[in-house]
């Protein structure tokens, strides 16, 4: 769903230090007492600025791209953690003719950023290991040595074994073992974060990891399964 944002809210100018007064707060009091307390804050200094972000982010990736901006509740119906709240405000940027997609994520500890293909359905994660398998797979070696000389953080294997109809002693037997490809970079909050620069860094952090995106566009291919976002 494309996220609404009102056609008079100004441009995105970095997040206000009581957001992460605030985001420290929940983290130290996950409450609703303390939630209404600070509603106030919450709406200017965390969501109003995720939303004039997500905005101007929407313009740069063009029209087929779609926004979700998260809900701060928490969905307790089967979950044992009560915690009422999320403690980070988050956005997801997805589109049906990618199978990558961007996201971004501000708590009081830093935030975070990532692109590429986080979960796949079923028919991609078929389409991603043949591609590992195969020759694809050399050059998907080489763009996730690349960024991680760069500094970002990259998938770990997501089962103990190699999967079924794969050589167990393949050279990317690791990548093999995963079930996502996707880069990210966790920046610790300083005072850029409350200018334009928060804006620049995730705009240079999905740059920089177009490589990966497009290694997953072109092999991974969007798929017709549902998936989840965190």
């Amino acid at each position: 769903m494309k996220s609404k944002t009102a056609p008079h809210m100004e441009g995105f100018a970095g997040w206000p230090k009581p957001a992460l007064s605030f985001l420290r707060g929940l983290h130290k009091d996950n409450s609703k007492a303390y939630f209404e307390a600070n509603r106030e804050t919450y709406e200017k200094a965390c969501r109003e600025p995720l939303l004039a972000l997500v905005a101007e982010l929407e313009r740069e990736l063009g029209d087929e791209w779609e926004s979700k901006i998260f809900r701060l509740n928490r969905d307790l119906r089967f979950s044992k953690d009560k915690r009422p709240y999320k403690e980070q405000v988050s956005a997801v940027f997805t589109s049906s003719k990618h199978a990558s997609g961007y996201y971004l994520q501000l708590s009081y500890e830093a935030l975070y950023t990532g692109a590429g293909s986080y979960e796949m359905g079923p028919d991609q994660l078929t389409r991603y290991r043949d591609a590992v398998a195969g020759k694809p797979g050399e050059k998907l070696v080489q763009i996730l040595a690349k960024l991680k000389k760069d500094g970002f953080g990259t998938s770990e294997p997501t089962f103990k074994r190699v999967p079924t109809g794969y050589p167990a002693d393949h050279p990317r037997a690791d990548l093999l073992k995963g079930s996502s490809a996707w880069a990210n970079r966790t920046f610790k909050p300083a005072p850029w974060l409350h200018t334009r620069e928060a804006l620049t860094r995730i705009r240079d952090t999905w740059r920089e990891a177009k490589p990966l995106t497009d290694w997953v566009d072109t092999h991974v291919k969007p798929s017709t399964a549902p998936t989840r976002h965190r």
